[in-house]
């Protein structure tokens, strides 16, 4: 079995080897001077540079969905969970810059040999926050002739809309993330509001 110490140096290594140069410009051989391991126990036990790729980009992917789990999101307000959840990811990567570079290069920077695992992995992630979504809202008092499928799939589109606009900011460095966060998270909020309460003054 491997030893769990060298399996958490490679994994560290892995994780500063791909934020820094992402999934093409990595070197395995570099990841294993800085785990101070021989390249043959890290293909023993990895068994590829894709394999060691997607082990540190789930790893990364699983500890930012475990900063969720004590999000009350039945309790707090519509527009109140949707910050508190963008409060914690951008908290979290404020904290763990590497993570951020390695999941925004991944999913946006797609590798060609990875795309089809990484947008497996994207559209669950995408699904959480739309179970999440459908949980909030049926909290709503929605009018009758409103259904809670519409307003997820509106929802998601905000989404989507604030994401394309924002996104080419956050890709490369955590300073442009902390530059265009308010800006992003303003606009959010205004489309939100406007989905929720309409455009026409009654």
């Amino acid at each position: 079995m491997l030893d769990n110490s060298k399996k958490q140096r490679i994994l560290d290594a892995s994780l500063q080897e791909f934020s820094e140069y992402g999934f093409e410009k990595a070197s395995t051989d570099r990841i294993c001077q800085k785990a101070g391991v021989s390249k043959g126990l890290l293909f023993h036990y990895f068994g590829s540079k894709e394999n060691i790729f997607m082990v540190t980009m789930n790893n990364c992917i699983d500890d930012i969905l475990n900063e969720y789990n004590n999000l009350d999101y039945i309790q707090a307000d519509f527009i109140s969970t949707i910050m508190k959840m963008m409060g914690i990811k951008y908290d979290y990567f404020k904290k763990n810059p590497m993570h951020y570079k390695l999941v925004m290069n991944g999913f946006y920077n797609t590798p060609k040999k990875l795309k089809k695992e990484l947008e497996q992995r994207y559209s669950e992630l995408k699904e959480i926050g739309s179970n999440i979504f459908l949980e909030m809202i049926k909290t709503l008092p929605l009018k009758k002739d409103v259904s809670i499928e519409n307003v997820v799939a509106m929802l998601g589109s905000i989404t989507n809309i604030v994401e394309s606009k924002y996104l080419h900011y956050f890709t490369d460095e955590i300073t442009s993330f902390e530059e265009f966060y308010d800006v992003a998270k303003n606009e959010y909020i205004n489309l939100m509001n406007i989905l929720l309460y309409g455009i026409i003054e009654k």
